[in-house]
């Protein structure tokens, strides 16, 4: 019952305290005993806010890596699709030509050009062999005077370097495949832990918890305003060394992409999602946002940042993307005065936030 009772009053006294600590409530006296162990915990749920926000870059950039598996998969698929019909083209036009040139050998040998067997002559693995057999048939063609020996080694090199490059995409499509399993597991492995360490920080630390990660959301929001308002001002006093010229200006249609992100904040953060309402990643997020206002993007964070232009990170103007990590693996759509709407990790919904700036790896303008 002892032990109870302690353990009751140890809780209280980091839910109370340590709470009133992380929020900046003045005036609280306390013995040294009490004092250290308001330390100990304050330490602790700091410890835990960094545990969580690591946990949740690095399940966005798992989750995001899958993405990027599966899109490379997807424009592999089409490619070997393309690559099929070329040579299905290409056996066509090499199997005209072939009947064209035995249709000259059967004209040839009833003309008496040349005696022998026609049947062993057109009969492949009988009779001459393959290149004498090449070989008659093309001196015949050249006779006729339809093809020419370029052409003809033309159709057949094409042939042999179309196949060969089939086989290579099966072959990366294959590794492909087991790419995107290790990575979905892994994945699933984070995902499942990160669940895991959430839900033992929320049952042991509580409110203390909830009031940390405010602070820290408090002063990254007030740290974003600062830097957006030192970049407006620099752009204003002339500092900046860019060429305004060969930066394009903002689109027109920016405003309908934030609109439209905007009214999906509070929809739930799901992998591989882009569905208004139900769930989005958050190059899922972006894709669709900028959809609605006649913009295609591809679902994927670093596509969208090579299909946009760059932009210097002090133009950033509401509408632009702005990237994360390295190589990027996170997305979210700026919407001024510091602050950004993106669907930021598993277990969370749609959101404005705070821009990290100095966590920012790339700005970019669609439109």
């Amino acid at each position: 019952m002892a032990r109870a009772t302690s353990s009751l009053r140890r809780q209280f006294l980091v839910a109370t305290v340590v709470a009133g600590l992380l929020t900046g409530l003045p005036g609280v006296l306390l013995p040294a005993a009490q004092a250290g162990s308001v330390d100990d915990a304050r330490r602790k749920v700091q410890r835990m806010a960094d545990a969580l926000e690591a946990a949740e870059d690095e399940v966005a950039i798992l989750s995001e890596d899958l993405v990027t598996a599966q899109n490379d998969r997807d424009t592999l698929e089409i490619e070997i699709v393309a690559t099929e019909a070329e040579i299905a083209t290409k056996q066509a036009e090499l199997d005209g030509v072939q009947a064209q040139m035995s249709e000259v050998a059967v004209q040839s040998f009833i003309g008496g050009g040349r005696g022998g067997s026609i049947t062993n002559l057109l009969s492949p693995g009988v009779g001459p062999n393959e290149s004498v057999q090449k070989q008659t048939l093309t001196e015949m063609a050249l006779n006729a005077g339809f093809i020419s020996t370029d052409e003809l080694d033309a159709l057949v090199t094409d042939l042999e370097n179309l196949q060969k490059k089939l086989g290579r995409q099966r072959d990366r499509a294959a590794e492909l495949a087991e790419q995107i399993e290790k990575k979905k597991a892994a994945a699933e492995d984070k995902i499942e832990k990160y669940t895991a360490l959430k839900t033992k920080a929320e049952r042991e630390l509580g409110q203390a918890l909830r009031a940390e990660q405010q602070r820290r959301a408090e002063a990254a929001a007030r740290a974003a305003r600062s830097q957006a308002g030192s970049f407006t001002a620099r752009r204003g006093n002339g500092t900046l060394v860019f060429d305004r010229s060969s930066i394009p200006p903002a689109s027109s249609r920016a405003q309908i992409a934030i609109a439209a992100a905007r009214s999906q904040v509070g929809v739930p953060y799901i992998a591989y999602k882009a569905i208004e309402g139900v769930g989005f990643d958050c190059s899922g997020l972006t894709m669709w946002a900028w959809a609605q206002a006649g913009v295609s993007l591809p679902h994927q964070s670093r596509r969208q940042a090579n299909s946009t232009p760059r932009i210097p990170i002090e133009y950033i103007e509401p509408g632009d993307l702005v990237y994360f990590h390295n190589p990027i693996s996170h997305v979210g759509i700026y919407i001024g005065n510091g602050m950004m709407i993106d669907a930021p990790a598993t277990g969370k919904d749609v959101r404005i936030a705070p821009v990290r700036f100095d966590r920012v790896v790339a700005v970019t303008r669609p439109g």
